[in-house]
């Protein structure tokens, strides 16, 4: 009985697992020229970003415009790169830093928009300003 008990344990365990994991979705942004398209993607919790044809391209997020607590991510320069499953609720800048001065960024929304209003309080300017935009108008 007591080996039926731990099987039946693990299998429930290992089901909740396989679930989570299958029901987590990737989603794919293009690296264009200077602009990632789409430039603001809306994710689940647990979901990942890839990043596609980034030659001559990378992806970082911008420090002080994630979530607190969330780990933030610098790819190598053009490879094609995919996140960690994001498990913090929040907004996500980023950027490509050899194009950022052309306003090469996007954001990606896990959630719930947990620190969107801190990132307006900042007053971002340029490129991220242009960004905080984007993001507005997607969150409607």
């Amino acid at each position: 009985m007591k080996y039926g008990k731990s099987l039946l344990g693990a299998i429930l365990a290992a089901s909740a697992f396989f679930s989570t994991a299958v029901m987590a979705a990737d989603h794919v942004v293009q690296a264009q020229v200077t602009a990632f398209k789409p430039m603001v993607v809306k994710v689940a919790v647990g979901d990942t970003v890839s990043w596609e044809t980034m030659n001559g391209h990378i992806t970082e997020t911008i420090e002080g415009m994630i979530p607190e607590g969330a780990e933030g991510w610098m790819s190598k320069m053009g490879e094609n790169y995919t996140t960690a499953p994001l498990t913090v609720e929040g907004v996500y800048f980023y950027k490509c830093t050899p194009h950022w001065g052309a306003g090469m960024g996007g954001v990606i929304i896990v959630g719930e928009p947990t620190n969107f209003e801190a990132i307006v309080a900042s007053k971002p300017k340029g490129a991220a300003k242009r960004l905080m935009k984007k993001t507005k108008k997607a969150l409607k």
